[in-house]
């Protein structure tokens, strides 16, 4: 079979497990990039072309013999592979279920038409007079963000008209920005696939935050949620998929639990999640490859998914609150000897400039680790160790 890729992720480590999961499964490769990646591996035929010229990226289909699944892996390429499935005939989430999942207000619209109870008080942000009716709608505490961003980029909690008026001067090159209803509690993700209609879940994922500005701290499996909470998180998922009409893909949906345990949609990706969620930590965590699920409903297969006893496993960012250039990186040999430590990302190399939210959402993510362990909370020790072990100077 021959898999059409469109785009990879950043990382070189997340960008192997693609590429390995393919090979694991005797499969083919051919690769639609922006730009073309170092230390592609043999047998990968990468074509470069801007993925979001739909005449670009025709022209190059038209000239392969055959292609048996298409896959994108980031936010952005969501649109790119719906299209490119319709095409050619393939299995994938559909051109309108893919708009909805990348526009954060039509999304919000879709679920509320059949759960409204699922989704926090929104509304549309596109000017600065759409600013103080949301304000007006919603009320404060909100959260004033861009409406087809990923990754935390462009969050602002604000808690008054004037920081509201703050942020959206910050968010001006973002485009369309969706404001709503400040959800207090604890921020969970859901990884899995719908095949032929069906949700099937591989994984809940626990998260940890950083304010102001929600960066993503932590990722851990499995979750420490209540049963019945668990199965309040699978209820909304299954609505939620239904609303936005998404099927024959993957999905990273995200949901605030809060304290009095209700579950609220913060959004949903047609994608696998990043930060090493797709690629290594269902996998650590469930003794199943993610990405080879994700190849397999992509070519028209159910996904088998993890089905033994579940371990511990944990992403944990390396961030830091400074600025200015990275002198020196240490304390990686500790990191590589703490026990449970499985993966060190080094992604803010000596010589790099290092700045803060909100003039930079990535460069103050100096890097990862993952770890593994018998249980969630040992996974986490561990990560933490590691992370405590990781020193930099400025």
């Amino acid at each position: 079979m021959t898999l059409l890729y469109v785009n990879v992720r950043r990382t070189h480590l997340e960008r192997s497990a693609v590429f390995d999961a393919a090979h694991r499964l005797g499969h083919d490769v051919v690769l639609l990039c922006d730009s073309v990646p170092e230390g592609l591996p043999g047998g990968v035929r990468p074509h470069r072309v801007d993925t979001t010229d739909d005449a670009a990226v025709d022209a190059v289909l038209a000239g392969l013999a055959t292609v048996d699944g298409v896959l994108g892996f980031s936010e952005k390429d969501v649109r790119a592979v719906s299209r490119i499935a319709v095409r050619l005939g393939l299995p994938g989430p559909g051109v309108e279920a893919a708009r909805l999942a990348r526009d954060k207000v039509a999304m919000r619209a879709a679920v509320a038409a059949v759960a409204p109870g699922d989704v926090p008080r929104f509304a549309a942000v596109t000017t600065a007079g759409d600013l103080g009716r949301a304000l007006d709608v919603v009320g404060v505490p909100g959260v004033l963000k861009p409406a087809a961003s990923s990754g935390s980029r462009g969050i602002f909690i604000v808690r008054d008209r004037a920081e509201a008026r703050a942020a959206h001067d910050h968010l001006a090159g973002f485009g369309d920005l969706v404001y709503e209803e400040f959800m207090p509690g604890s921020e969970h993700s859901v990884e899995g696939f719908v095949h032929k209609g069906e949700v099937l879940v591989a994984a809940i994922t626990d998260k940890r935050t950083l304010e102001p500005f929600r960066i993503e701290l932590a990722h851990l499996q499995p979750t420490g949620l209540p049963e019945e909470v668990q199965s309040a998180v699978l209820a909304l998922t299954t609505r939620v998929v239904g609303a936005l009409g998404l099927d024959s893909c993957a999905f990273h949906l995200e949901c605030m639990v809060g304290p009095d345990g209700r579950v609220r949609l913060v959004e949903i990706g047609a994608r696998g999640g990043g930060d090493f969620i797709a690629s290594h930590l269902v996998g650590l965590s469930t003794g199943r490859s993610f990405v080879e699920d994700a190849l397999l409903v992509a070519t028209g297969c159910a996904p088998l998914l993890g089905t033994g006893p579940r371990a511990g496993a944990c992403v944990r960012k390396l961030v830091t609150s400074s600025e200015g250039v990275v002198r020196t990186v240490e304390g990686l040999d500790e990191v590589a000897r703490t026990p449970g430590v499985r993966h060190i990302v080094v992604e803010q190399p000596v010589g790099s400039l290092v700045r803060q939210p909100p003039a930079d959402y990535k460069s103050s993510i100096l890097g990862a680790v993952i770890t593994a362990g018998d249980t969630a909370a040992t996974a986490a020790a561990a990560a933490e160790r590691a992370a405590d072990a990781f020193r930099i100077t400025m």
